[in-house]
């Protein structure tokens, strides 16, 4: 259903690799209000959207969801509202209390509770007069359900004021009386005495009794002061056969009883067989108690809490045959019931164990008792202490839910495919040969147990034909009707993927408007932005001096454009005849660089004024000083290319040849030229350089994918683990996804609406670029097999201090181990500079922060730096390496090893 109605996983919003976009920008001050708005009105749709798809899936399956449940409410006095599967065994109380008691009680249950769906919850508490909230939370602080009833309430309050008709049907004129009660916290069970606790809690209240008789806040589940005691059920009859295992996690019971629950539920006799297992245990592992349960019944289960009264109990360890554990299962096991135990001692000697009370309730319920020496007949078969076979065996021998072959067959067939594969065909048969001594155990009439287990089918119906209300409306309807209205409309959200031309769109509604000095309307904003869109942006009136190029000096290095952090020095090149007047401007080589198969050859280097921030790296670098750097107010026209010869340059032509040129050349004549730069980070700032580096490196590679087989070579082992994706990138090439960590960089480089990113791109948090890394890989992975993507993606992740050093480290450690094919660069900052020079765990031995305060001298860091490349080396499967942007051409080439390992770097 979900693949014909939605399509694939991210069909919308799986990244189109020919319409390159940024999510998860960074808003500054002049759009935070704006798009904190339009996400308001996104989340406001988010209701009526679900609501919708639930009626849509309801007609087209018959399902019957519902945003929020209201159970048994069209005329109750008393409701409770509760989440989760807890509601299940309410929803048991509710038809006890109003079939045996005749009480008017319901039970709701919100199931989209963010956001509230307010008009449904109030008409489910619509004609009550006490209402109980139960949350799983403490009862000072985060009372969010109770906030939400409470919300519902005045919402009602109103419709049944001065609502129209349509609001009526949720109305009220007056006020209930809240209660409310905490329950489950760290998994505390909540079983049906504890719910009818809960319900003669709100019968007092409704009573009118005083407060010595109900609780207003209360706690359930627990003792002491403010908890309410649980409530016998007189007359409540089970639904349910029931079956608990008790043992030591190394004995297997959890095993044991998930596979007799997958045997029953197989064949499922025509749907009239229903079955539900739980556990419970804590954080200790082997050697701490677990608790299985497994009811079996005719109609669904809705009851999810521990079993309070078994059929079967099983001891896999006599050891826990003393105390709390067996007052309180032996105590709640049925007459007629069924007790095993695995022991090596008699069944005298077990019973004479008992405390006396225990020895009369077993002859008072006529319970059967079988103890069997399970452990060591697991020895002799499995050589292992796992009698979990022996124990099946012999419950179904006793109870007679299936026959002896029906259930050996299942057991036989559920092995071969969970262990055959794995252990051998003689695990298989070890284990069958223990079950059938189990069963050859069982008596074939059982004296104590007259039509005790006579079949599951036997049990009392459910109240199947109580379904949820359905809102006033038909069967299948999610929640009150409602009509949507052009504020809907603008809460929508839009994939880029279904608008035509999403890049010419942002242009017109964020890009214009902001650079004509206007301010974006609300409705017009936009999340989600396009590659490249600072190319519109003007960053001139940063630098006081800009760089001009000396031709006779230039020997095409490349290290100037190579080491621009803003991409700023644009190379033109022609192999056309340079006119006489224009000689001046170029450097007209003697024959072309290697790779061009030009006749002749002429270029010139001009700065771009709009991306110059004059930071003078450039003329710094240059090994020739072919660069001189001038005051803004003392530039000629002469000392720029004139535009009338900016059209020879034919970079078009020579892209095709990239792949021949010499790496500084692919720099220095093509790949500089498609980074818009633009951004706001620092003049000279680093940053700016290592991304570049890393994006020359990723087209040098993209364009010539025969780089990865040169890296593999003499590293057989490693290409072989990874033979098809190498295969794949050498023939197709591969495609690019960039992720970038919260910090300077993020908030220069990729914000709304100007981004220098020309590659698909998300920005993330401190601490989840890692995890982001793993999550984007196997996502693009998924793409590809889902035929969305034609190629595979190379993940490239740029973090610094924060995310990688620090609050980052545990996860990109975790990361590294998972050897997936994603590239940290890291940068290493020594500091977190965006907040002013604070310290972090790359900052040095000794180093000062200027965040100290003033008029206080410290000694500075007392703790050595983190080593993150011994880190990474630590960890045998990743390539690592130390880079330093002094060297940029030795840098790309490590950069293109490390993108070229289809593994993590």
């Amino acid at each position: 259903f979900l693949r014909y109605f939605v399509g694939p996983p991210n069909r919308f919003y799986q990244p189109d690799f020919e319409q390159k976009t940024l999510t998860g920008t960074f808003t500054d001050v002049d759009l935070t209000m704006e798009g904190q708005v339009a996400q308001d009105l996104a989340y406001r749709f988010i209701k009526r959207g679900l609501i919708a798809a639930m009626n849509m899936m309801n007609k087209i399956m018959g399902t019957n969801l519902k945003a929020v449940e209201c159970y048994r409410t069209e005329d109750a006095e008393m409701v409770v509202v509760i989440l989760g599967s807890a509601a299940g065994v309410l929803k048991d109380m509710v038809d006890y209390y109003r079939d045996v008691k005749g009480l008017k009680v319901g039970v709701v249950r919100p199931v989209l509770f963010n956001p509230p769906c307010f008009q449904e919850l109030a008409y489910g508490i619509r004609n009550a007069k006490v209402v109980s909230v139960l949350e799983r939370s403490g009862m000072a602080h985060n009372q969010l359900l109770l906030a939400d009833i409470q919300s519902a309430l005045q919402v009602s309050l109103r419709a049944g004021r001065e609502g129209r008709p349509e609001h009526k049907i949720y109305g009220r004129t007056d006020m209930p009386t809240l209660l409310h009660g905490v329950y489950g916290l760290g998994s505390k069970d909540f079983n049906k005495y504890n719910a009818a606790a809960v319900i003669e809690n709100m019968w007092a209240c409704f009573q009118g009794k005083t407060r010595k008789y109900f609780l207003r806040d209360y706690f359930v589940g627990i003792e002491g002061p403010y908890a309410l005691e649980p409530k016998p059920l007189p007359d409540f009859k089970n639904r349910e056969l029931g079956m608990t295992f008790i043992g030591i996690g190394a004995e297997g019971v959890k095993t044991a009883l998930e596979t007799a629950a997958l045997i029953y539920a197989e064949g499922n006799d025509n749907g009239k067989r229903y079955i539900q297992s739980g556990a419970r245990y804590g954080a200790a592992r082997k050697g701490a108690p677990v608790f299985m349960n497994l009811r079996i019944s005719s109609g669904p289960i809705r009851n999810s809490s521990e079993l309070t009264e078994h059929d079967v109990l099983a001891f896999f360890n006599d050891k826990f045959l003393s105390g709390e554990i067996l007052r309180d299962y032996l105590g709640g096991l049925n007459e007629n019931g069924l007790l095993v135990i695995n022991s090596s001692r008699t069944k005298d000697e077990i019973m004479g164990s008992f405390p006396r009370e225990m020895r009369e309730l077993i002859s008072k319920r006529k319970i059967k008792i079988i103890v069997l020496d399970a452990t060591r007949a697991a020895l002799k078969h499995l050589k292992r202490n796992l009698p979990g076979a022996m124990m099946l065996g012999l419950i179904n021998g006793e109870t007679k839910i299936l026959s002896a072959d029906d259930f050996g067959n299942r057991f036989q067939s559920i092995l071969e495919q969970k262990l055959g594969p794995k252990k051998g065909r003689e695990i298989v048969e070890s284990n069958i040969a223990l079950l059938n001594e189990g069963s050859k155990l069982a008596a074939s009439t059982p004296e104590q147990m007259p039509g005790a287990f006579a079949g599951v089918s036997d049990r009392p119906d459910p109240v199947a034909a109580i379904k949820p209300e359905d809102f006033g409306k038909g069967f299948g309807t999610a929640g009150l009707r409602t009509k949507l209205s052009p504020k809907d409309e603008m809460g929508t959200i839009k994939p880029v993927n279904l608008i035509k031309n999403y890049q010419k769109q942002f242009e017109e509604d964020m890009v214009k408007p902001i650079l004509e000095g206007k301010n974006v309307s609300w409705d017009r904003f936009l999340p989600v932005v396009p590659a490249a869109t600072c190319r519109f942006r003007d960053m001139s009136y940063i630098g006081t001096q800009i760089p001009v190029w000396d031709a006779k000096k230039c020997i095409a290095c490349g290290m100037c454009a190579a080491l621009c952090p803003d991409s700023a020095i644009y190379s033109t090149i022609t192999d056309q005849p340079i006119p006489d007047d224009a000689v001046e401007y170029f450097k007209v080589l003697k024959k072309p660089p290697r790779g061009i198969p030009w006749e002749r050859f002429a270029m010139n280097l001009n700065v771009v004024d709009a991306s110059c921030k004059g930071c003078g790296v450039c003329s710094q670098v240059c090994p020739v000083n072919a660069f001189t750097m001038v005051d803004k107010s003392k530039l000629k026209d002469t000392d720029f290319l004139p535009k009338k010869y900016q059209d020879l340059d034919n970079t078009y032509d020579a892209a095709g040849y990239v792949d021949r040129m010499a790496l500084n050349h692919q720099v220095l004549f093509i790949f500089s030229k498609l980074y818009p730069g633009k951004h706001t980070l620092c003049p000279g700032c680093g940053e700016g350089t290592i991304n570049l580096l890393t994006f020359f490196a990723l087209e040098s590679l993209r364009n010539s994918p025969k780089g990865i087989e040169t890296f593999y070579q003499g590293i057989k082992v490693l290409s072989d683990i990874n033979r098809h994706a190498i295969d794949h990138m050498i023939d197709r090439g591969f495609s690019i996804y960039t992720i970038n960590s919260t910090g300077c960089n993020q908030v220069s480089e990729l914000v709304n609406p100007f981004n220098t990113r020309i590659y698909q791109s998300g920005h993330y948090g401190f601490g989840t670029a890692s995890a982001a890394a793993l999550g984007a890989k196997f996502s693009m992975d998924q793409a590809y097999h889902n035929a969305f993507n034609d190629v595979l993606t190379k993940i490239i992740v740029f973090a610094g201090d924060g995310a990688i050093y620090d609050i980052g480290n545990g996860p990109f450690n975790y990361a590294l181990g998972e050897n997936f094919d994603v590239t940290w660069v890291i940068y290493n900052n020594e500091g977190y500079m965006n907040t002013g020079a604070q310290k972090s765990g790359a900052t040095r031995f000794g180093c000062d922060r200027s965040t100290s305060p003033i008029g206080v001298k410290h000694a500075g860091k007392t703790t050595l730096h983190r080593r993150i490349v011994s880190q990474a080396t630590a960890i045998s499967h990743v390539y690592s390496a130390k880079l330093t942007v002094d060297n940029p051409f030795y840098a790309i080439k490590i950069l293109k090893e490390a993108i070229a390992y289809c593994g993590p770097s």
